[in-house]
């Protein structure tokens, strides 16, 4: 064998073997991937039992599912398009909790410290990057409600990896009472535990579980401004809130609010179809 022949022959024996590992690579990916969602499902189905509001959970551009959720809830309380919602903390807009109601036809506020994939999504919704503090969070909330003659947002969202609690306070002390409110909880703590991170104007999310509030010191605080719980997602990431004047259409949900804490399940929530990227999301509602 010559040797171009067998620097050829090397070349194709090391592309084959490149060619196995990543064919291994993405088996393994895939066989975790597989085992994530299975583990969510029994986690699902287990949590069904306690809270009937969970077998409604569905992924479409939030990042667990929160847009089911929202939905059922919505229903529940008789909320429809064209409502109004308002969400602090959405990143670049891509994938966040009230990007299906603005799919839907509703109209609302979007608040946050990153821009936009796509600088103008749609004439129903006011966008304002800035950074927010538990100072400004309120004035900033009514100036751009105004500007959509909103008075009162339906849902409101809260996540920012941070001084959550502070800021849902600020909003609920200024008199703003939507009719949902979801939250990011800190499900590190049990439900037990009344902990607060202290409020840090600078803060920054650095990774780690020390952020936000635990469960037990929202429930607190949105007990005493006439609110229920009514459930914690599967993964253990966000709470959801309704006003008291909706019991009645959450008779079958546990009123002690304990038996419907989720513990973190931080696992990826897989959904359906391809990728939503910033040109299908411009595109979509460019049609609606």
């Amino acid at each position: 064998m010559s040797l171009k022949e067998r620097i050829s022959a090397q070349l194709k024996r090391r592309k084959a073997t490149r060619r196995a590992g990543l064919t291994i690579a993405a088996a393994l990916l895939r066989h975790e991937a597989l085992l994530a969602q299975q583990r969510l499902d029994g986690l699902r189905n287990e949590a069904i039992a306690r809270n009937p509001l969970l077998a409604h959970g569905a992924k479409v551009f939030s990042q667990n599912d929160e847009d089911g959720l929202i939905e059922e809830i919505c229903r529940r309380i008789g909320l429809r398009a064209p409502g109004s919602f308002l969400e602090l903390g959405v990143g670049d807009g891509a994938e966040n909790n009230t990007l299906n109601l603005l799919v839907q036809g509703w109209r609302g506020v979007w608040l946050g410290g990153v821009p936009l994939a796509s600088e103008r999504l749609s004439d129903r919704l006011r966008f304002r990057r800035f950074w927010i503090d538990r100072d400004n969070v309120a004035a900033a909330i009514r100036e751009e409600l105004a500007a959509l003659g909103v008075d009162q947002p339906d849902v409101a969202s809260l996540d920012l990896d941070g001084n959550d609690w502070h800021l849902a306070q600020a909003m609920l002390q200024a008199s703003l009472r939507p009719a949902l409110f979801v939250v990011e909880y800190n499900a590190s703590f049990r439900p037990e535990t009344h902990w607060v991170m202290p409020y840090d104007a600078k803060h920054e999310w650095d990774g780690s579980a020390y952020f936000g509030a635990s469960l037990a010191a929202f429930q607190s605080l949105f007990d005493a401004h006439g609110y229920r719980l009514v459930a914690c997602n599967v993964t253990g990431a966000n709470a959801f809130f309704v006003r008291r004047e909706f019991d009645a259409a959450f008779a079958d949900i546990a009123q002690d609010w304990r038996t419907l804490y989720m513990p973190p399940n931080y696992l990826p929530y897989t959904g359906g179809g391809h990728p939503h990227g910033p040109r299908f999301i411009t595109a979509m509602l460019a049609g609606g």
